[in-house]
């Protein structure tokens, strides 16, 4: 039996500042009697990466969040007949599919902006003195009058009622949460670079104004043009085991760990991946979907924790916000009608693992669609299969509204109906 949901206050502590811990700090702060501390294990808090997309979804929840206006300056609204997306094929240039940007001003726009950027944007909305910094956690321990935290320099904080775990991919909050889930290493790493476009300056003529993916059988190359004069490349490659393991998140390599992945992509491309003298290098791990993303009624998982996706469809902010977005809805509406905290954590569940269900269930399709592209087509050269591929894996998803323009607030188990009491 759950113990009741106290009246005042609510003790929560929150793992990690990133986009889905700060965005759930933001909407709990709004809720009354809830006392809450937030912990992270940086020395001081910076994004590292390159770019990050807000699409429809996102640009919503950010305006729910307060934060949208402090990126309004970084949007051009009403972009009618300007590119939003290409896919390409890599080794020759030639155009697969093109989007264009939705030209109505009053819709959230579609934009890609350095991360620290929605960082500073999130971060405005909180009191400067709540995130705990240098707090690295070490152990979970749980009795009957909560959760008690132990972080790597001897200190603990707690108990807490709730314990929101919205530390990464490599989450020790679902570590300690659902000790049989693994993560494995994907045989692939990340390259990431942001640089000024002078360095690309003569090959920006040949590359479309827009997000552009470059696609060959192996991998593929993404770059964009933004806005602020500079120029994003991000890329996958194929490492052995041995290599990703050693790898820490954004660890700097020289462009001699990277271009040779890329000879087999047109002069174009081979010219950009050789015009940074410096790449961010992110190891790629992934897991299992999670049947359920609480525990015990009292911890809960929000953003890459929950979901260990390896960065799949580039909306893991959005999906971050949406858990934010729901928990605090969750937890405000048990309070209001009588309920435990366990009841509020079981109506997060119910919304919020099924979206995460439909989510790893597009990825499988995905994945079928390559293999039966491979049985169907035994002989299949690497142009036809990039051709094949991006059509039924790519167009496909953007027919996949449930994705990007997903409106978490219209989702009916957040209402009282369906929890109704006997």
């Amino acid at each position: 039996m759950a113990a009741p949901l106290p009246v005042k206050p609510l003790r929560v502590a929150i793992i990690g500042a990133g986009p889905g811990g700060l965005a759930t700090a933001i909407h709990l702060l709004r809720l009354k009697d809830v006392e809450l501390s937030v912990f992270d294990q940086a020395r001081e808090l910076r994004e590292v990466g390159a770019g990050i997309s807000l699409n429809e979804n996102t640009w919503r929840l950010l305006q729910d969040l307060g934060a949208a206006d402090k990126l309004e300056q970084y949007v051009k609204r009403g972009a009618n007949g300007k590119i939003l997306m290409e896919h390409r094929n890599g080794r020759t240039g030639a155009l697969l599919s093109r989007a264009y940007h939705n030209g109505d001003p009053d819709k959230p726009p579609a934009v890609r902006v350095e991360r620290y950027k929605l960082q500073n944007a999130l971060l405005s909305q909180i009191p400067p003195d709540l995130i705990q910094l240098s707090k690295k956690l070490a152990s979970i321990t749980e009795t009957p009058s909560g959760v008690t935290l132990t972080f790597t320099d001897g200190t603990t904080a707690g108990p807490f009622d709730l314990l929101v775990g919205a530390d990464g991919i490599r989450s020790v909050v679902r570590q300690h949460a659902f000790p049989t889930h693994k993560l494995k290493y994907t045989g692939k790493v990340a390259y990431r670079v942001l640089i000024p476009q002078e360095k690309v300056a003569h090959l920006l003529p040949d590359i479309p104004p827009a997000s552009c993916f470059w696609h060959t059988r192996r991998n593929y190359i993404y770059t964009n043009v933004l806005d602020n004069g500079l120029f994003e490349i991000a890329t996958r490659a194929e490492e052995p085991e041995e290599h990703g393991n050693k790898v820490s998140w954004g660890q700097t390599m020289p462009k001699e760990q990277v271009v040779h992945h890329y000879q087999h992509f047109c002069r174009l491309l081979r010219e950009v991946i050789d015009a940074p003298d410096d790449w961010l290098e992110f190891a790629m791990f992934g897991g299992p979907r999670l049947e359920s993303i609480i525990h015990n009624d009292r911890i809960v998982l929000v953003g890459d924790a929950s979901h260990p996706l390896s960065g799949a469809f580039g909306s893991g902010a959005a999906f971050a916000f949406e858990d934010a977005y729901a928990l605090k809805h969750a937890v405000d509406f048990a309070r209001t009608h009588g309920h435990d905290l366990g009841y509020a954590l079981q109506l997060f569940d119910s919304v919020r693992a099924p979206r995460y269900r439909d989510l790893y269930g597009v990825l499988d399709g995905m994945a079928n669609n390559t293999e039966q592209v491979k049985s169907q087509n035994p002989d299949i050269d690497d142009d036809a299969y990039v051709e094949k591929t991006t059509e039924r894996n790519w167009q496909q998803a953007q027919e996949r509204g449930f994705i990007y323009k997903y409106n978490v607030s219209s989702t009916r188990p957040i209402t009282p109906s369906p929890f109704a009491d006997d």
